[in-house]
């Protein structure tokens, strides 16, 4: 069980790092491409829908900060997953950022298995297992970040 549960953690964080590469890549943060993948998502969905009025409201209009929160958000969860730090908070904002790209007009069912495939990280503590967690959290025993 316990092997299963690392190569899944592992899994994960590859998955979480190339997607933090391509953002990287593309130049989120340093260009408008987000605001280009809002443009022409915005085409592709329910005009009537949650997520064009997210688009419409939040995404274009904030596209700069939500870069910003995408890129490093998707580099901070591949890095706490791949070194098992703070790992049930990287598992959470993963999780997080999943049901967002959801409600935020990328809606697909496999986006909620994908959220739900980091729930035993936030539970199971995985990180004291094979992690920065164990050292941390034998060195900071009352925190919550090192579970």
């Amino acid at each position: 069980m316990r092997l299963a549960l690392l190569a899944l953690r592992y899994l994960l964080a590859l998955f979480f790092a190339g997607a933090a590469a391509n953002k990287w890549k593309q130049g989120y943060i340093t260009s408008d491409h987000l605001k280009g993948v809002f443009l022409q998502r915005i085409e592709e969905i329910d005009p009537e829908s949650f997520g064009a009025w997210f688009i419409e409201n939040i995404g274009i209009p904030h596209y700069v900060p939500l870069a910003w929160l995408v890129c490093w958000g998707e580099t901070l969860i591949a890095l706490g997953l791949l070194f098992g730090c703070m790992t049930r908070g990287a598992a959470a904002g993963a999780m997080a950022m999943m049901f967002a790209f959801a409600a935020g007009g990328y809606y697909d069912a496999s986006l909620i298995v994908l959220a739900l495939m980091f729930l035993p990280f936030v539970v199971v503590p995985t990180g004291r297992w094979h992690g920065l967690d164990k050292r941390l959290h034998a060195r900071y025993q009352k925190s919550i970040f090192f579970g």
